[in-house]
């Protein structure tokens, strides 16, 4: 698994391509951790070239969600594929940010 992050301003990007599996989740948190959380009012986590989602995975962005809106900030994931869009939706975390389709 690759991510790719940028920033600009209070706009953090993740662009993760592969799997997230377990390895994959903590990774993303590491790079996560790496930022200067408290300047962060949006991130945006691109999924078009990512694969697979497990449970780690889904871990990391609650955990990412929870932060966030702890500092009034919002995450978001964009060009979600079917697959992954149906097990969030099943897991009802489109009530928790927003998901955009691929």
């Amino acid at each position: 698994m690759e991510c790719q992050v940028s920033q600009q301003g209070d706009i953090v990007r993740f662009h993760i391509k592969g799997r997230i599996d377990e390895a994959g989740a903590e990774r993303i948190k590491q790079q996560f951790k790496c930022l200067h959380l408290h300047l962060i009012r949006q991130l945006i986590i691109d999924l078009e070239e990512c694969s697979y989602i497990g449970s780690s995975g889904i871990g990391k962005l609650l955990l990412f969600y929870k932060h966030l809106a702890g500092h009034n900030g919002t995450l978001s994931l964009e060009k979600v594929t079917p697959a992954i869009g149906d097990l969030l939706k099943e897991l009802k975390l489109d009530t928790l940010f927003e998901i955009s389709p691929a």
